[in-house]
Parts: C-alpha cells; structure tokens; sequence
C-alpha cells in the first residue's frame, strides 16, 4: 500500500523543483557580429494569431547539429492543452514514467531514471526532487515552454549527468516570441469524483519600436486534481494457491481478485482512496537589451509556488488464506492527511559580446532558492485519533556562474584545407547549499511516545572547463570533438536526536567530505548522404552522481535485516558510461521526418549495497543487540544497456491527405545487470521493455475545426532489491483533442485525458530473514514470505479551454 510517507534518517532530502533561469545552448551558431539590420530581421516574428489559432498540423522539427538531438516546439504539443513538462514529455519518444497512476512527475528517457535522465532548463541543470537528483517536472506549466530538445548523447559544453539523455526545456523569451497578448482559460472535469478545477494564464511579449529592446511576461494558475482508488491485496502460506504460484516462480498477480473480494484468499486486503489536490502559481518573465549591435544583456526571473493537500481513507480487512476467508463486515480504518507548501524562485543575467566577426564572449550568473515544507499525520480507527506525524523541512539554494568563448577560426581551416573550424571554450561553476530537517512522532497518545528528529546539511562546490572543437570537413561531413573536464566536492553534516516520552534518549551526528574529479570526452559526426538523407554516429562518457542519501555517513539500525546495520559512504565514485550512438534520419515532402538510431551504454561502477565484514562495534553498537552484519554502499557493478528507437513524423501529402497528420514512435529497450541474490542478469530498476506512442490529427480548413487522438503504452518494469522483486504494468493512455476556431483570434479546445481509464498494477514478491544473508539465501532460492498486489486506477479527466490573442 502506498502510503503518504518519507523514510526517516537515510531518506533525508525530498525537495521539489525550482527552475533555473538561463539561456538556451546555441550549439550551432556562428560567433559572428551580424549587422543591426540583420539582427532586426532575425527577430522579426511571426504574427502571434498565425502561431496560437492556426490549423496548421506541427511536426517534429528538422535539426541540422552534429550531435543527436530531437526537438519539439511548443505548438507540437499545443493541440492537446497540456498542462505541465509532463504531459507534454509523454509524446515525446522513449520517455517512460513510472510514477502513480494520473500523473507524469519523473520522466524516464530510455526508460532509465532515478538519476540516470538529466533535465535541464535552458541549458543548465536544476536542483533534484529527490535523494536520487531526479527532478520532477510536473510543476513547470506547459505555458511557459518555448521548446524541449532531447538530446541523446551530449556535446563538451553540457553537464556530463544524463547516461540515459538530457531533457532541455527551453522556456519563452521576448526576443524570439511575436509580440501580443495570449490569455487561456480552462476547466478539467474529473469524471469519477465529478472535481473540476480550473486553470488561467496570461502572456504580454513585446519590443520597442527600435528592436533594441525586448521582453515577455507570462502569469499562470492551474489546479490539479487526481483522485485514486487502490486495492491491495496480500498473500502469504496460508494463502490458497500461493504454494503453487511460488513453485512456478510467478510474480503473484494472477491470484489477485480486486474486483471480487468474496472470492479471494488473501490474508489482507487494502481499500484506499487517495485525493491529491495541488494549485501551482507562476511568474516568468524575462527582458533582452540589445545595448549595442555587438553587445546585449538579458535579465530573467521566475517565481513558482505550488500547494498541495493529500487525503487518503483506508480500509484494512484480514482474512484466513481460505477462498472468500476476509472479512468484509469489520474493517480497520486508517486516515492520512499531507500539507505541502514548495516555492521556488530565481534570477539570472546573461551578457554577450561580439569581439569582432570571428569571437564571441558569453557570461551568466543566476541564483535559486527552493523551500519545501510539509507535514503529514496519520490517524487510526477515528478521524481524530493521531497516531504519528511526520514533519519536513527543507532548503534548497544555488548560484552558478559560467563564461565561454567561441571562435571562428577561418584560418587553420583553410591550411588544413577543410571549411571551417569552431572552438568554444569555457568554465562552469556551481555551488550548492541543501538543508533538510525530518521530524517523526509516533506513537502519539501514548505515554512512552518516540520522535525522531534528524537533521542533514549538503554542501557541493563545482568547477568545470570544457572545450570543443566543430570541423566542417565539407559540405556533407561535420566533426564534434570535445572534453569536459568536472572537478566535485561536497561536505555532508548531520545530526539525529531520539527520545522517548519527550526525554531525550540518545544523539547521534557526524560529518564527512569527499572530492571527485573527471574527464569526460565525446565526438560525434554528422554525414549528409544526401539532401534528403543524414547519419550521424556518436561517442560520449556520461556519469551519474551518487544518491545524497547513499553518501550521508549515518546509519540505519535493522537494515537490510532485523539483526543488521547500513551505513552510508562518503566515498562513493561516479557511476561513469561510454555510450554508442548510430542513426539515421531521412526528410521526405515539406515537413515529412523518420528516424532511427542504435544505442548502447556501457556503465561502470554501479552501486549496491554490500555486506562490509566488519562488526557493528566499528559504530559504537553492542553486537549483542545487533549480531547479524554491517552493510554499505560500494561501486561494484556493471551493466549493459542498449535498444533501437524510431519516430516518424509526417503529412500524408503523398496519399493527397495533406490536412492529416501522423507522429508515432517506437523504443525497445533492453539491459543486463547483475541480481544481487542469484548473480544472473536482471534488468535495470525500472526500465519498461518498450515505450511507443502514436497519434492521427485531422484538419477540416472548410469547418475552421480539427481532431486528433494521441496513444502511449509502456512494457513491463522491475525492480530488484534486498528482500523484494517487484514488477509494474501501465495500461495505454488514450488522449483526445476537438478544436474549433471560433475567429482569427480565439480557439476553443475540448481535451480528454486517460480516456480508456487505465489502471496501473505493482506485484511485490516479499522474502523475510533475520539478517541480510538469509535475506539473499530466501531470495536465491525464491522462498518467498508474501505476495503484495496492488492495482491503481485514476480517472478520465476533460479539459474545455478558450485561448484568446490580442
């Protein structure tokens, strides 16, 4: 059952998201000093009304960098109204989520997350929702995005996290958007519960009559809503038909009976209903001076604060094992309630200069804070009966400061005898300040109640360089090399107070540095084959930093097992990858796009937890009270991941349809790694078999209207730790969008959302021991303890929005 809850002391941090301001990576742009009329016609738009209320069916864009890269506009995703990152992300090629049922909160790009997707905002990298660094994007509204680029392996002048990819968001900017006004108004209907919610935005973009001058504003309120019904159900030895379902080695969920309880012989069985109801507010604007034709500053700013309120009725019923053995007259009842309140805000400036034709001088220095607070408190049998509550804080701040310099370098090229020659060269540096307190009562109304109140600090301080060298050998044939060198270090302190009955028990605390330095080199190369035909291939070492909690030097007292202790380590390197990527890529008609590309990583230094050797007493612990082992984490593995994926994004002009357009893409993904019981392969944590997702859109000109339909499937996922195999399955999520046109200056759109009301479904095999070698022995030999089955289901959601321009 999932349950509203944060581990206590190893789980210290669990931030959301703040956004970083910045600028976009201009990957491909010559460092020239265009003259002023030239620049005044770069930035002359289209009219605002051509891009917001047009029938026009949009495509995947066509990319001319040498490095792999996918990019969407805005208006890719606009038909369907999304309402977040993560609505639009699920249309995006090998992007998995694995999250509840009804929301898209950690995207999973080739269905690798906890750490392994790096999300950038304009270039750079944000602060990480969790432990894991992974970053939550369902906060940022859709509304302020301009762009997202997938870029699947990554040039010198990009933070070498991301083995699986990096998610750029790019968001707007005054200097690229026409000038107007754009209003939205909506409302989502949620059909089960009958909720509706609203959501408004507004959007000013403008310059001056001398096109020196430029900004944008945009406003945004939406309300979100998900209202869950899960059903748990537990199987153990006196279950009927768990004796045969262990000897066959099966996942459990066959003998599941959610639908009909009389009929089942689980031994416990869970009805909960969960509300999760959020309202985002957001701020984002930006201003870009043109001060000179050669010199330009931009100033950016934002401004997000979500709050959200969690609900939960639970209803627990025991049963025998027998067939129609559970009880159903006299359930135990438990009640949870979550009060969370995240704001995020921050600045930032970039400065540009053209020094001459040949060079150009890039600055930026931004700043962000987020600050996340929340308590939960659970309840038994009575609505006011609180039992345990549990109590968070945490404080989040960042500056980074980078500067580069790119230059033409015309001269080497032509003695070389190629067609040019581009080095950029720069530094990157970050700090990083993260304070975070967990506060945990239980057992509360009685007299020998316990709290447990822990408190971590993070401290880490970046500083990289990187150059990277662009050969254009020829017209047909482009070169990328680079090297980005990373250097890290970071100080963790923390301190953990326990008492019982108010009076303080015991106090632990500690602190711990460490110090990481990499090279991290990459090269692509680009081949026109044709006009219409490209290859690119693509070589690059990646890494994924550490979970902040696996490197807290605190311990956890009855883990893995009863009688064990796990520590943190400090130590911990990087995770490190070399990745290979073949593809291809042919343009067919105006707009027509299909693709495919081959990949494979490499990754080295895995982390798990490991049996250590050493006695508890190396803690200050009495071996008597804890005679098993103690564990930690090291690098000691490896893994091999690979998978194809294509995607197709067309008018099917060459079957006289040119007003129906279709998208579709398809990844197979495949991975090995080692089980930390038996030592055969499993997959990595959480990557489905496949993603696809495919969709028709119809426009009628003679009706100003259009339609269209968009459908996402993932395969099954696993997950494998100490004591538990788990396995996931998503149903297909079915959207729809109507459009009409009511003039050239307002559209309204009808927008439906899991429409075939899928469910989602989470087999956990549970294996018990005292300690973490009869753990592993169970889990070797699939003696399993108990089966958890669990079935998610949300509901079909319709969304009415008017959008106006002026």
């Amino acid at each position: 059952m999932r349950k509203i809850q944060r581990n206590a002391l190893t789980a210290f941090i669990l931030s959301n998201l703040a956004i970083v301001p910045g600028y976009a990576l201009a990957q491909d742009a010559a460092p020239q000093s265009p003259p002023a009329e030239e620049k005044k016609a770069e930035t002359d738009p289209t009219e605002l009304q051509a891009v917001m209320v047009s029938g026009e069916i949009q495509y995947r864009n066509r990319t001319e960098t040498t490095a792999p890269e996918l990019v969407y506009d805005q208006e890719f995703f606009a038909k369907f109204e999304p309402v977040s990152v993560g609505d639009q992300l699920r249309r995006v090629p090998g992007v998995a989520f694995t999250s509840d049922i009804g929301e898209s909160d950690s995207p999973q790009l080739r269905g690798l997350g906890q750490g392994f997707t790096q999300i950038l905002v304009n270039g750079r990298p944000i602060p990480g929702a969790g432990n894991d660094r992974t970053v939550f994007v369902d906060r940022i509204p859709a509304e302020i995005i301009d762009r997202i680029e997938i870029i699947r392996s990554p040039s010198a002048d990009i933070d070498s996290q991301g083995i699986g990819g990096t998610i750029n968001i790019i968001l707007k900017d005054g200097e690229s958007l026409p000038p107007g006004i754009v209003a939205r108004v909506g409302v989502t209907r949620d059909t089960r519960s009958g909720e509706s919610r609203g959501n408004g935005s507004i959007s000013w973009s403008g310059r001056n009559e001398s096109k020196t001058l430029f900004y944008s504003l945009t406003l945004d309120t939406q309300e979100r809503f998900n209202n869950k019904d899960v059903v748990e159900e537990i199987f153990d030895g006196d279950s009927v038909g768990f004796a045969e379902e262990v000897a066959r080695r099966g996942n459990g969920r066959g003998l599941a009976q959610f639908d009909h309880p009389d009929y089942s012989s689980a031994v416990e069985r869970t009805e909960e209903q969960d509300s999760r109801d959020s309202r985002d507010k957001s701020f984002n604007g930006d201003l870009t001076w043109q001060m000179t034709p050669e010199s330009s500053l931009r100033l950016d700013a934002f401004a997000l604060s979500t709050r959200r309120k969690e609900h939960q009725d639970t209803k627990i019923f025991e049963g025998d094992g027998s067939r129609g053995g559970l009880d159903m007259d006299n359930p135990e009842l438990e009640f949870q309630d979550a009060d969370f309140q995240q704001d995020s805000y921050g600045v930032s400036a970039l400065f540009k200069h053209y020094l001459g034709e040949l060079t150009e001088f890039d600055t930026e220095l931004s700043y962000n804070r987020f600050k996340d607070d929340g308590i939960e408190d659970t309840f038994e049998e009575l609505r006011d009966n609180l039992v345990n509550r549990e109590d968070n804080n945490a404080v989040d701040t960042e500056w980074i400061f980078g500067a580069s310099v790119t230059r033409r370098m015309s001269g080497f090229a032509e003695a070389i005898g190629i067609d040019g020659v581009e080095l950029k060269a720069g530094l990157f540096a970050k700090n990083k300040d993260r304070d975070y307190r967990l506060i945990i009562d239980d057992g509360l109304g009685e007299d020998d109640f316990t709290t447990n109140d822990g408190h971590f600090s993070y401290e880490e301080r970046r500083l990289d360089a990187y150059a990277r060298l662009k050969w254009e050998i020829n017209p047909k044939v482009s070169l990328e090399t680079g090297l980005r060198a990373e250097s890290t270090k970071a100080e963790q302190a923390y301190r953990s107070e326990f008492s019982e009955g108010g009076a303080l028990q015991d106090t632990i605390d500690g602190h711990a540095e460490n110090d990481v330095f990499m090279l991290n080199p990459s090269a692509h190369i680009q081949w026109k084959a044709t006009e219409n035909d490209q290859f690119r291939f693509s070589v690059a070492r990646t890494v994924r930093r550490p979970s902040i909690d696996l490197l807290i030097p605190a311990f956890s007292l009855e883990s893995p097992g009863d009688e064990d202790v796990t520590i943190g380590n400090p130590d911990l390197d990087f995770e490190t990858s070399v990745g290979f990527d073949l593809g291809y890529e042919r343009r067919f008609g105006k707009r027509g796009i299909f693709g495919v590309n081959l990949f494979s990583r490499r990754i080295s230094d895995l982390i798990g937890l490991v049996n250590t050797g050493l006695p508890v007493s190396d803690l200050g612990l009495d071996p008597e009270n804890f005679p098993g082992s103690l564990y930690s984490y090291r690098n000691i593995g490896e893994a091999d991941v690979r998978g194809i994926e294509f995607d197709l994004s067309t008018p099917l002009e060459f079957f006289d349809l040119p007003e129906t357009g279709v998208f579709a893409n398809y990844t197979r993904l495949r991975s090995e790694r080692d089980d930390p019981a038996t030592g055969s392969s499993i997959p990595i944590d959480f990557q489905p078999s496949y993603v696809y997702n495919f969709g028709v859109t119809q426009n009628i000109p003679s009706w100003d209207a259009s339609f269209g339909f968009s459908f996402q499937k993932q395969g099954e996922s696993q997950f494998v730790t100490y004591g538990e195999i788990e396995r996931q399955w998503y149903d297909g999520n079915l959207e729809l969008f109507f459009e009409k046109r009511l003039t050239k200056n307002m559209v309204l759109r009808l927008t439906g959302n899991n429409v075939l009301d899928a469910n989602s479904i989470q087999a956990e095999a549970g294996f018990d021991g005292d300690n973490g070698a009869e753990i592993i022995a169970n889990q070797a030999a699939f003696n399993v303890d108990a089966y958890e089955i669990e079935r998610e289901r949300s509901s079909p959601k319709w969304t009415l929005t008017l959008r106006m321009v002026f």
